[in-house]
């Protein structure tokens, strides 16, 4: 009797026992539960935040890129409108040598002409040109405007810290636009364009055209501007190219224009270039 009642009190231990670890197991998985909400949650979060950040980032990249491919439309065609004008002024310099019956001239003008329209031609296709190749590009074209106005006027290039223009590059037709408008528009008797050429922080090149006192070069009396109505390329061109450029490259880019001492035109070009 004793060893039954023996054997009924260890029995019931038992049971408590078994009761009070499975009560404990819950209370420890209850526990681990609710410890870990707040890490499931924290890491949801996070997960969120990646995937929304990553979501915009691929939205803003989108946007750049359509909004560069605009911006580079955009600078095609702004070129294109550059070039005819561009061409058109040298047609009428070789209209000029026809009407004035001096053959001479007019073979070296079609010489260099054709090297100048085979650059423009070229570099209308690129979105990079070598210092070098403008600098060459711009002396035919103010040897062409010589031709035109019989050596009315001189010119000059310098480069400073520049030891190789072969391997710093620049968006092509930026500087011959000035220059038309230094030998047109602002010009004076015997005068003279100065073109300055600086780097500056490696990410820019300044360029400064600089001429003489007010417009008194006759132009001549064949002027195919009088019989052929032209756009103008005006500033307003210029800004909208520069301003794409801007947009496109992600480098600012621009020019101003201010008045000289000795009476002239100072235009300074910050032109977007890249180092080989």
């Amino acid at each position: 009797m004793i060893q039954f009642l023996l054997g009924l009190i260890q029995e019931n231990n038992l049971s408590d026992s078994l009761e009070e670890s499975a009560q404990a197991s819950v209370d420890v998985s209850q526990a681990l539960v609710l410890g870990l909400i707040p890490v499931v949650l924290a890491f949801a979060f996070i997960i969120f935040v990646i995937y929304r950040s990553r979501r915009e980032a691929d939205v803003r990249r989108k946007e750049t890129e359509l909004r560069l491919s605009k911006a580079e439309g955009e600078l095609k065609a702004l070129r294109a409108q550059i070039n005819p004008h561009f061409i058109f002024n040298c047609l009428n310099s070789i209209h000029h040598f026809i009407q004035t019956q001096e053959p001479k001239l007019a073979s070296e003008y079609l010489i260099k002409f054709s090297k100048l329209i085979r650059y423009v031609l070229e570099s209308s296709s690129k979105n990079w040109v070598t210092l070098e190749e403008e600098l060459e590009a711009n002396s035919i074209y103010l040897q062409l405007e010589q031709l035109r106005l019989n050596q009315a006027f001189q010119f000059e290039f310098k480069c400073q810290n520049i030891a190789n223009p072969d391997r710093i590059f620049i968006p092509p037709m930026l500087i011959q636009p000035f220059l038309e408008n230094a030998v047109w528009h602002g010009l004076s008797q015997e005068g003279r364009i100065q073109m300055e050429f600086q780097p500056n922080g490696g990410t820019h090149l300044i360029c400064k055209i600089s001429d003489e006192g007010q417009a008194r070069i006759e132009k001549p009396e064949y002027d195919l501007s009088k019989l052929v109505k032209k756009s103008s390329l005006g500033v307003q061109l210029m800004e909208e190219r520069f301003k794409n450029l801007t947009e496109l490259r992600g480098l600012k880019a621009g020019f101003e224009l201010e008045e000289s001492e000795s009476g002239g035109r100072v235009v300074t070009l910050k032109i977007p270039m890249e180092e080989e």
